[in-house]
C-alpha cells in the first residue's frame, strides 16, 4: 500500500469513526430520561464522554462495536444491572468494573479477554456472567465471592484450571466450561447444590472427582470429548442426573450402577 493508499485509509477510517461517534452522541441525548440505551452495532472505536453521565442507566447494549477496551469511566453507572458488550474486541477490563454493585446480566462474549480483573468479584448481585469465546486461561481465585451468580458461561476459551473456590457458587444452576483445555475438575465443585447442568465437553479431561456423588439436583452431565477412560460408580448416587454424555472418549465399560439407573440416559459409543 503507498502513501496516498495509506492517507486514503485513514481518512476513511476516521470519517466512519468520526460518523459513528455522532450517532452515539445522538442516541445518548435521546436516552437521557431513560433506563435503557442501545449503541449495538455502530462500528464504535470509542465510546462518548457524555454517556457516563447517564448514572440513571440501568441497562446498556454496547454489543457488535469494535471497541478495544472499556474506559474507568464505566464505574460511574452504579445503577446499572445489565451491561453487554459482546462481539467486541475488547482485551482487559478495568478495575472500575467492580463499582458496578447492582450488576445482574454482565455478557462479554466473543472479545479477547485474557485476564479478568480481581474487582469483577464485587459484584454480589450478579446472576449471569457470560465470557464464552475469549482467550481466558484462568480465572481470579475469589471467583467464589459471586454467591447470586445462577449462570456461568465461559466455553470456548483456554482455560487450564479453575479456582478451589468455584465451589462456593451456591446459587449456580448452569456451567459452561466446554472448548477448554481443562486436566483437571476441583473436588470443590461437588459443593455447588443448586446445580443443573454441567457442560465439560471438548477438555483433556483423564478423570473425574469421586466427590461428584454430591450433586443432589443435576439433571445434564456432558463430557464429550475428552480422554476419560473411567466413570466413577458412585456417579449413580445422583438422583436427579438424566443425561450422561461420554462420546469421544476412552471409555471401555462403565459402571454397572450406573447401568442400573432406570431413569438416566447414558449417550455414549
Amino acid at each position: 500500500m503507498d502513501e496516498t493508499q495509506l492517507k486514503t485509509a485513514a481518512c476513511m477510517y476516521l470519517s466512519r469513526a468520526q460518523e459513528a461517534l455522532e450517532q452515539a452522541s445522538e442516541k445518548i441525548k435521546e436516552a437521557s430520561d431513560s433506563k435503557d440505551l442501545d449503541l449495538s452495532d455502530l462500528e464504535l472505536f470509542d465510546l462518548p464522554q457524555e454517556l457516563f453521565e447517564l448514572e440513571h442507566l440501568e441497562k446498556l447494549n454496547l454489543d457488535d462495536n469494535r471497541l478495544a477496551y472499556v474506559p474507568d469511566e464505566i464505574g460511574k453507572l452504579k445503577n446499572l444491572r445489565q451491561l453487554s458488550i459482546r462481539g467486541n474486541c475488547i482485551m482487559n477490563l478495568p478495575e472500575s468494573i467492580g463499582l458496578l454493585e447492582n450488576l445482574e446480566k454482565l455478557y462479554l462474549g466473543y472479545n479477547t479477554i485474557s485476564e479478568l480483573p480481581d474487582s469483577i468479584c464485587n459484584l454480589q448481585n450478579l446472576k449471569m456472567l457470560n465470557l464464552a469465546n475469549n482467550l481466558l486461561t484462568t480465572l481470579p481465585k475469589n471467583i467464589g465471592n459471586l454467591k447470586s451468580l445462577v449462570k456461568l458461561s465461559l466455553h470456548d476459551n483456554l482455560l487450564e484450571s479453575l479456582p478451589d473456590s468455584i465451589g462456593n457458587l451456591k446459587n449456580l444452576k448452569k456451567i459452561f466450561l466446554d472448548n477448554n483445555n481443562l486436566s483437571t475438575i476441583p473436588a470443590s465443585m461437588a459443593n455447588l447444590n443448586c446445580l443443573e447442568e454441567l457442560v465439560l465437553s471438548g477438555n483433556e479431561l483423564k478423570s473425574l472427582p469421586s466427590e461428584f456423588s454430591g450433586f443432589s439436583k443435576l439433571k445434564e452431565l456432558i463430557l464429550d470429548e475428552n480422554k476419560l477412560e473411567t466413570l466413577p460408580a458412585s456417579l449413580a448416587k445422583c438422583a436427579s442426573l438424566r443425561l450422561l454424555a461420554i462420546n469421544g472418549n476412552f471409555i471401555e465399560s462403565i459402571p454397572q450402577e450406573l447401568l442400573g439407573c432406570e431413569t438416566l440416559t447414558i449417550d455414549g459409543n
